[in-house]
């Protein structure tokens, strides 16, 4: 395990306001970083964001990611992962009926597509785009499309793999020319900034007039969070610098000058979030048998499906925020 050097913010990076503690004892879920981490929320309940105090300085942060997904593919196991990976596809498989008829899967087809399956194809920039998948599939149905990640080994991967332009770097960094994108993605991105609204501004200047932007993120206000506490995937310290609620990402998002004309939760795909954050609570009971993961796969989509039927009476409670926006045509 590798040690990070932290800086304190003691301010919020939102509004300036000050912080109140609201989660420690959040412990890399990678096992990169062996220290545990806290968070704090803005006590100005108008910006209401959450973000993690003290922060790995921004030299440090490429420990934080020398596990992650977009660097390794694990090994080990093979036989057992297999297993399990066909038994996570019967079990789909077999919920697509139920699925079908509460509307689970209209919404999982919405995300996965990021709100464009129905919007005519144009200039696509993905933020953070990682492994290049979304890039892919979108580019299938005829977009034009660019990504941007500050993980340069990421980004030779999308190069190499897909043939996509990726821009290395921050996307301040990248100084992309103004007016020049349709729309710009960022899946599950904005968390991991060091300066979420200047990175918004930054995507404010080369969105074309009336551009779209769409956003997701973990909701620190979701049933998980509330469930799992510390031990929620979500927090992914210390690579999730701010976490959002749908108040505090619309606020942000409104302040970056962007006009919001979407903003609620979803909860497709939130069973692999349930899965390892009950992982999480039974580690110190030792591995689980494979009845035991086969267990744990079926109840964690069945909270996916409880997740969703709660938000008709708890709205914005879902496992992810949504964010679309749009901006003004007279910029």
């Amino acid at each position: 395990m590798d040690h990070i050097a932290t800086a304190p913010v003691p301010a919020c990076p939102a509004c300036g306001s000050a912080g109140r503690p609201v989660q420690s004892n959040v412990y890399d879920p990678d096992g990169a970083i062996a220290e545990p981490w806290s968070f704090k929320q803005c006590v100005n309940t108008d910006c209401g964001l959450v973000w993690l105090d003290p922060a790995p300085r921004p030299e440090e942060m490429w420990k934080a990611y020398t596990t992650y997904h977009t660097h390794t593919r694990k090994t080990g196991k093979r036989l057992a992962k297999a297993t399990l990976s066909l038994a996570h596809r019967l079990i789909k498989l077999c919920l697509q009926p139920l699925w079908l008829a509460n509307g689970l899967k209209r919404e999982a087809d919405y995300l996965r597509f990021m709100t464009l399956a129905q919007v005519p194809p144009g200039k696509l920039l993905d933020v953070g785009c990682g492994g290049g998948r979304f890039l892919n599939r979108i580019k299938k149905r005829g977009w034009q499309v660019e990504g941007s990640d500050f993980d340069a080994q990421a980004a030779r991967k999308v190069m190499a793999r897909y043939g996509i332009k990726t821009h290395v770097g921050d996307l301040l960094q990248c100084a992309l020319p103004a007016d020049s994108f349709d729309v710009i993605t960022m899946s599950q991105t904005i968390e991991h900034l060091y300066a979420p609204e200047m990175t918004l501004r930054e995507c404010l200047r080369i969105l074309k007039p009336g551009g779209l932007l769409v956003m997701t993120t973990p909701n620190c206000a979701s049933i998980g969070a509330r469930e799992f506490d510390a031990l929620w995937r979500g927090w992914e310290a210390p690579r999730h610098l701010q976490l959002f609620t749908v108040a505090s990402l619309q606020r942000l998002t409104r302040h970056a000058g962007f006009e919001v004309t979407e903003a609620r939760t979803y909860s497709a795909g939130a069973a692999v979030v349930y899965r390892v954050s009950r992982t999480n609570q039974l580690k110190p009971s030792g591995n689980l048998s494979w009845l035991g993961e086969l267990g744990l796969l079926v109840w964690s989509y069945r909270r996916e499906l409880q997740e969703y039927r709660a938000q008709a009476s708890y709205p914005h409670t879902g496992q992810n925020v949504l964010i679309c926006a749009r901006k003004p045509l007279n910029e």
